[in-house]
């Protein structure tokens, strides 16, 4: 979540434009594990990051009520650095102790509390509109989920985003409006995801 997914969204106004919309936050794995029981956790296990960790997402484009298949997986892993790459594009995320940036933008950021906010680049802002969420996706239940919007982009889209602990983006939104002022919208649900081997500890 190159980038969900996000996984972030690109582009609504053309065909193709939509198709970078499915794939930027999101990768390619494909079967579900059930995620570890922790006591606490930081903002960081809202998108764990580690090798050989990959998500796959269905996407409805928009186009036709077609559905493709969508995937994010780290490629590269030298912590606290990671490269994801979604198709042919690919992205670096960093890991720090306040939240997890995207290419130098934050797209989780402490505190995750309902009504947080902090600048995205290029004029976009983001909000944490809800925590500790029940959401259910691909027929699997998640809990404690944190809803993110990211408004005011100069393409004009809004992206939300729920993350689940231990798993990462689980749902991906994203919509703008038309020349028409048809509004057209992009959805991605998790179908699989693997997170990898544990990085070693000190």
């Amino acid at each position: 979540m190159n980038t969900l997914a996000a996984w972030r969204i690109g582009g609504c106004m053309a065909v193709s434009a939509r198709v970078a919309l499915c794939t930027v936050l999101l990768a390619g794995c494909s079967g579900a594990q059930r995620p570890p029981t922790r006591r606490s956790l930081t903002v960081a296990d809202w998108f764990p990051l580690r090798a050989g960790a990959a998500w796959s997402y269905d996407t409805q484009t928009g186009i036709g009520g077609d559905t493709v298949l969508a995937s994010l997986r780290v490629e590269r892993a030298e912590p606290p650095r990671y490269t994801i790459r979604s198709g042919a594009r690919t992205e670096t995320y960093e890991v720090r102790a306040d939240g997890v940036l995207r290419e130098g933008e934050y797209i989780l950021r402490a505190p995750l509390r309902p009504g947080a906010t902090w600048e995205g680049r290029a004029g976009g802002r983001f909000e944490v509109r809800g925590t500790g969420q029940r959401r259910t996706v691909g027929g699997q239940a998640y809990s404690n989920v944190v809803e993110v919007v990211r408004t005011g982009s100069r393409v004009g889209i809004t992206t939300t985003t729920w993350y689940a602990p231990d798993v990462g983006a689980i749902e991906v939104l994203a919509s703008t409006e038309s020349s028409r002022g048809a509004e057209i919208s992009v959805r991605s649900t998790l179908r699989g995801y693997t997170l990898g081997a544990p990085e070693p500890t000190e």
